[in-house]
């Protein structure tokens, strides 16, 4: 069997979870242990490497009721996987005394799912075993079981044991390839680890936090790099991460100029924005009057449409309804991006019987994100908002868009509900409603 076939099979079976996938895969292990070429089995066993580690959690609740494994366990090959998975206790001891003694990836991870096993004389052996298994190739897939059987009471604190085996310092080579694994939640385990372990100097805390494609691991490098040395803060807010850019500024010094804080102030990232503000609070000046002359601003020269767009987010999570009029004016700018915050904004701040006027008109807009903001917005009034309105939600292409415009629908038909006399909202244009 080649082995895109068995690549396709763990796929199957580990995307969907269903019995019948789990169960295919299982008698193509079963056929191949028994009458599989090494290469073959050698095949499948690599296959199960690369298939997620949900997949052999999989094998093992769906192999019961099933055939017991007979014959001899070759070490590290299929039917010593199968017997791990036997519904006879005394089949999966056996095996795990023989996994002890076999190499490879798969037998460590096979360990590792059994000291979960509910036999206590079998979970005794696997764990025993599986502390031994230290080797940069077996750590990953260990890990990577062992995180997803956390939570079982019959784990026992495995995770922990094998935490504080791998924490020696013989064993940092096995460490630093968890560290990198391609599990995201085992290689995020073994950042941590080595984190704790101080096995990162500045220079690779820095890059990390920065240029990490995973973004837990860049926050946990930004938070170490920060404990060591808070004066990174201001190379760290051009990172990436907005979980990166909000330690950060948390991290500047107090007395950091205004002017700096405006790029914040305006990020991207709502969290980095609330976090800009807080500086602003913590030394008594308002965040919203910082906002209002940065938009006056703004328009002489004409701003980045990026930092129009922030300015716009921002004021409108920290102003109060006299800012609609000054928000309102961007409801027009060529950028989308910048129509969207005003939306946003001028949603959660205007006066109830302003919305309608000030946002229907974009019901049209050629952007998506704008028409759902609108809709979005209008859910405030569902009673104001015009048939017409409605029906253009209706008949927009976007699927949000369309939900919205029936959820303002549902709404205005409940209040009238509860409201005897009140009219009906119509469904179609060129109809008026009674008041």
């Amino acid at each position: 069997m080649d082995t895109g076939r068995w690549d396709a099979w763990c796929a199957r079976a580990a995307g969907s979870g269903r019995r019948e996938d789990v169960q295919h895969l299982l008698g193509a292990l079963r056929r191949v242990a028994e009458n599989g070429t090494p290469q073959d089995r050698s095949a499948a066993l690599d296959a199960l490497h690369r298939a997620p580690a949900a997949l052999l959690l999989l094998l093992d609740r769906h192999a019961r009721p099933g055939p017991t494994t007979s014959g001899p366990l070759d070490r590290g090959g299929p039917r010593l996987l199968l017997a791990s998975l036997d519904p006879d206790g005394r089949v999966r001891q056996a095996a795990v005394e023989a996994l002890a003694g076999s190499g490879g990836p798969t037998t460590a991870a096979a360990l590792a799912l059994r000291t979960a096993d509910w036999v206590p004389a079998v979970r005794e052996w696997a764990a025993a075993a599986l502390l031994q298994r230290t080797a940069p190739d077996d750590v990953g897939p260990a890990v990577r079981i062992l995180l997803r059987l956390a939570d079982r009471s019959r784990s026992g604190g495995m995770l922990a044991a094998y935490r504080a085996v791998l924490a020696e310092p013989q064993h940092r080579r096995a460490v630093r390839a968890l560290a990198v694994d391609t599990d995201p939640t085992a290689r995020r385990f073994g950042v941590e680890l080595a984190l704790d372990l101080g096995e990162y100097v500045k220079g690779d805390l820095l890059r990390a936090a920065l240029h990490d494609h995973d973004q837990v691991c860049r926050r946990l490098c930004a938070q170490r790099l920060l404990e060591i040395d808070p004066g990174q803060a201001g190379r760290l807010l051009r990172a990436r991460g907005a979980g990166v850019r909000e330690l950060a500024v948390a991290a500047l010094p107090a007395d950091v100029p205004a002017t700096r804080l405006v790029a914040l102030l305006a990020d991207r990232a709502r969290m980095v924005r609330a976090q800009a503000r807080w500086q602003l609070y913590q030394r008594g000046e308002p965040p919203a009057e910082v906002y209002r002359r940065q938009l006056r601003r703004a328009g002489r020269p004409p701003a980045p449409a990026r930092l129009l767009a922030g300015l716009a987010a921002g004021l409108g999570e920290c102003g109060d309804a006299a800012d609609a009029p000054q928000l309102a004016r961007l409801l027009t700018d060529p950028h989308a991006i910048v129509r969207r915050a005003a939306v946003r904004a001028v949603g959660r701040l205007a006066k109830p019987d302003e919305l309608v006027g000030l946002l229907g008109p974009l019901a049209t807009d050629p952007d998506q994100g704008v028409a759902r903001e609108v809709f979005e917005a209008l859910t405030r009034v569902p009673d104001d908002v015009p048939a017409e309105t409605l029906w253009i939600g209706r008949t927009r292409t976007e699927p949000v868009v369309r939900a919205l415009a029936e959820r303002i629908s549902r709404q205005a038909a409940a209040l009238h509900e509860r409201v005897p006399g009140a009219a009906a909202v119509t469904s179609s244009p060129g109809t008026s409603r009674g008041r």
